[in-house]
């Protein structure tokens, strides 16, 4: 199996309509969705990160290298996952999953029919209040009994865990977070640069620090079958 993974930070608004015209950067039914959007902060948001995923599409799949980004749409299902439709308008089965936050994308893509969900949190102090509410009694115990210069880092990683597992599963927040009981190691994995994440699932969970973000990754299957990560 093969992922393909990109870490970015927001593209300034001049550049992309410098060499795109937004008409023919979107899809007919990306335009809807962009339509829709009042909040400048949101369109920024969402339109970066489209590009930088759309992008990072194209180096993934070599047939749609090719394939102007209009007719590479990211549409979402009714539980909010996104999934491609490329060419004469047909889904792929290729995968996609991005976050952002404070202006960096990180966003993964897989030509194979995996499902896998990513997430990019940066690393900054959770209240206790927020601990307490989204977390296991395990979880809690992890980060209030942990180093006092990890107690960011953990939280935060946890959470990551979390979201990456809730948008691999396709449930969004609609599952109870707690249902999701992560344990945070620095275990390293099989990937260069990336640690393992304990989870009681049949899913491999994936996370690494980049600069002031921790970003993760989990795949939801357990199978023995190798991973060959690309690094865009």
């Amino acid at each position: 199996m093969t992922i393909f993974l990109t870490f970015a930070e927001f593209p300034h608004f001049e550049s992309v309509f410098f060499t795109e015209n937004l008409l023919d950067f979107l899809g007919e039914q990306e335009r809807i969705e962009w339509d829709r959007l009042k909040v400048p902060k949101r369109k920024r948001e969402w339109l970066s990160a489209r590009l930088v995923s759309k992008k990072l599409i194209r180096a993934c799949v070599p047939e749609l290298e090719q394939v102007p980004f209009s007719k590479i749409q990211i549409l979402k299902e009714p539980s909010g996952a996104p999934f491609i439709s490329a060419g004469n308008g047909q889904r792929t089965r290729v995968g996609i999953s991005f976050s952002h936050s404070h202006d960096h994308v990180f966003a993964v893509c897989s030509p194979d029919d995996i499902h896998f969900g990513a997430d990019l949190e940066r690393v900054e102090p959770r209240a206790r209040e927020f601990i307490e509410d989204f977390f296991t009694e395990e979880e809690i115990r992890q980060v209030l009994f942990s180093d006092p210069d990890q107690i960011d880092l953990i939280a935060t990683t946890i959470w990551s865990g979390k979201e990456a597992v809730l948008k691999a599963l396709r449930s969004g927040l609609s599952l109870d977070t707690r249902k999701i009981e992560i344990g945070y190691t620095s275990e390293p994995s099989n990937q260069e640069g990336w640690l393992r994440l304990e989870i009681k699932s049949p899913s491999r969970l994936f996370w690494r620090r980049e600069g002031d973000f921790v970003e993760t990754l989990c795949i939801l299957e357990n199978s023995e079958q190798d991973l060959h990560w690309v690094t865009i």
